[in-house]
């Protein structure tokens, strides 16, 4: 596999060869993710919080960043990404970290994996503990999207190929999915679009990295990688940085 990092993009995260060696888990440090993900204690939605709260207005809004989206010249920039996700053909999406879609970087993504499923057609499950109340809730089913029921934190084995859309996730929750997929036929039904996991590594000593993260240092280095294209590309006046250190791995 190769590894591409850029400055923009989520990776795109397919593992290949035989991985027999197992890790242990590192301990699940609950770091604050900067209104993204975060298995700590529930944060407040207003601080972020677009000024209009209706739920018809917000789901207005996200089919408007879809349909910005799928016009713009980012997702015409997508074909790689695009191309490697159907040849994966995930049979579902697993949602970590969008958080509440009240928030206009939430909604970004959201119609993000929303657009690229509209060929998929897999079922979407997500979950975000800020994105636990009935207006979001009522919103995900909206877009047919499934909210799962508990914190996983990002632990969910793979049964059938899975596209994982992680995008600005917590570095122990990549951890923890692959941890939890640690085998040659679990890392064959994985998919991650994410951050950069090389981000993670530079901003670490060796051993801070291996000792927070075994299974994502010893993978690193057998991930084929795509970048997402920059946000430029969305022809807005200010970019959300709802994609930025994004891409497919």
């Amino acid at each position: 596999m190769s590894h591409q990092p850029d400055a923009d993009g989520f990776i795109f995260v397919k593992g290949k060869g035989r991985r027999r060696q197992s890790a242990k888990s590192p301990s699940n440090a609950k770091q604050s993710s900067g209104g993204f993900y975060s298995t700590t204690s529930k944060p407040t939605r207003k601080a972020t919080l677009l000024p209009d709260l209706t739920i018809e207005r917000q789901i207005s809004e996200i089919t408007a960043k879809k349909t910005r989206l799928l016009k713009s010249k980012f997702y015409a920039s997508l074909d790689q990404v695009i191309d490697a996700i159907t040849v994966f053909a995930p049979e579902e999406i697993v949602c970590y970290g969008i958080g509440s879609l009240f928030a206009g970087i939430s909604q970004w993504q959201l119609a993000l994996v929303l657009a690229l499923n509209d060929t998929l057609r897999a079922p979407i499950h997500a979950f975000d503990p800020v994105a636990t109340d009935d207006d979001d809730l009522t919103m995900l089913r909206r877009f047919s999207v499934s909210p799962i029921a508990k914190d996983e934190q990002a632990k969910r084995t793979a049964t059938k190929r899975t596209l994982f859309y992680m995008p600005h996730c917590e570095q122990f929750l990549y951890e923890n999915t692959m941890s939890a997929n640690w085998s040659p036929d679990q890392l064959g039904r994985i998919m991650i679009i994410g951050n950069h996991f090389s981000r993670y590594q530079a901003a670490q000593t060796e051993t801070q990295f291996a000792e927070a993260s075994p299974h994502l240092e010893r993978v690193l280095p057998h991930l084929s990688v795509i970048d997402m294209p920059s946000e430029a590309l969305l022809g807005l006046r200010h970019c959300p940085y709802a994609f930025s250190d994004t891409s497919q791995d």
